[in-house]
């Protein structure tokens, strides 16, 4: 038997060396990728950058990690190699050049295991002068009466005509910040950035928000997502373009009646696999104000924001006031009967004070007339004050007995 263990644990451990030596060559040939490439500077009639600092990160599925970084040498290149080919396994790389992000196309080596993929840039500027939109569109969608709130969502496609990248910066110091600014309807909540903001910041400002995200030369796309509260079946929702606009398109939700004197109806689009009714307007300048009203709203009412209550609950509330109030009524009559009983040493007390009392009054007096008697034999007053004030003291002395004997009885 014990023969027979030590086979069967003798094949196991072969069997486990077998699959680690079987597993190391293909995990050593998953790791044999490299992508290398160059920085080049596209304003600069693609020149390399020199010293810039280069992030690989890896994908797979939805789950993404920076893999390593490396600076480029005197001729802008960059390589990096030990990288896994598996097919669901896709590269990108990006820097970060004069303020603004610069990403390479997306690279994978599963079919071929060395790569090259450069990275483009672009010198700075921090005019807007040669930026546009192109295309603007507000999408408004159905109502959600319980919140009292509509859903609306911008997207913007800029276009910047100069051969440098448009970056903004967010310091407010000298007052308006330099940065690119995207309009918003008064008391919005909730907004979501969508395309183009990644890697930026974004500031509150008075008309809506300022983003110090770079704007490269030619197409540059944005959305973003908010919620507009309502209280009444009718609203009128304000666009203003912060830039000259080529074409605004506003789609609203079949669902509510829209109409305005500033934008055109052009019938219904389809977008995202929904109808909308389409409001269109062209050459619109910077600063320009639009105005669609809405009608047909689903006025919100109190039950649906007001909380619901369990009745159970409020049977357990009011059980809780009722035991309270017991508790304190049980207080107060136990206070009650405690002050109404006095206690043995209480009464010993009591009793003791008013004899104790009453022998110090007559013993006052009777010390008054001793010293009467002496100042008249040391002839210090007459016989008449004498007798006068004897009478006096005596009469107040038979008093106090008197009551004595009365309180005795």
């Amino acid at each position: 038997m014990r023969k027979l263990i030590k086979s069967s644990m003798l094949v196991l451990s072969l069997l486990s060396l077998l699959l680690v030596f079987w597993q190391n060559p293909v995990a050593y040939a998953a790791e044999t990728g490299q992508i290398s490439g160059r920085v080049l500077d596209l304003t600069n009639q693609r020149a390399p950058v020199a010293n810039q600092l280069v992030t690989l990160q890896m994908a797979q599925g939805s789950n993404s990690r920076d893999v390593g970084s490396v600076k480029t040498d005197a001729q802008g290149k960059f390589s990096f190699t030990k990288l896994a080919t598996d097919q669901t396994i896709s590269y990108v790389l990006y820097t970060r050049f004069q303020n603004a992000q610069y990403i390479s196309k997306a690279v994978t080596l599963n079919d071929k295991s060395s790569q090259v993929a450069d990275v483009e840039v672009y010198e700075a500027t921090t005019s807007t002068a040669n930026v546009a939109i192109v295309q603007s569109t507000v999408l408004i969608r159905q109502a959600d009466p319980s919140r009292g709130v509509l859903n609306v969502s911008q997207l913007f496609s800029f276009q910047n005509l100069d051969k440098k990248t448009y970056v903004g910066s967010l310091n407010a110091s000298k007052g308006k910040p330099n940065a690119l600014f995207f309009s918003l309807p008064a008391g919005v909540k909730n907004i979501t950035l969508g395309n183009g903001f990644s890697g930026y910041q974004v500031l509150q400002v008075p008309e809506g928000f300022a983003s110090d995200a770079a704007l490269q030369p030619g197409t540059n796309e944005f959305s973003y997502s908010y919620e507009v509260p309502y209280s009444s079946s009718t609203y009128n929702f304000t666009y203003q373009t912060l830039y000259p606009t080529v074409v605004l398109s506003m789609l609203v939700d079949p669902g509510l009646h829209a109409s305005s004197k500033d934008v055109t109806s052009s019938g219904v689009v389809n977008a995202d696999n929904h109808a909308y009714h389409a409001f269109k307007s062209s050459v619109l300048p910077a600063h320009s104000r639009v105005t669609l009203a809405l009608d047909g709203l689903v006025v919100p009412t109190a039950n649906d924001n007001s909380p619901s209550f369990n009745a159970g609950l409020i049977w357990l509330f009011v059980g809780l006031l009722v035991l309270v109030a017991l508790v304190v009524m049980i207080l107060f009559l136990v206070r009650a009967r405690r002050k109404r009983q006095v206690s043995p040493a209480q009464q010993k007390i009591t009793n003791t004070k008013a004899p104790e009392a009453e022998g110090s009054a007559e013993q006052t007096l009777l010390q008054e007339l001793l010293a009467l008697d002496k100042e008249y034999e040391a002839g210090k007053i007459n016989q008449e004050r004498y007798e006068k004030e004897r009478n006096k003291t005596k009469a107040r002395l038979r008093t106090l007995m008197s009551e004595k004997e009365s309180a005795q009885r």
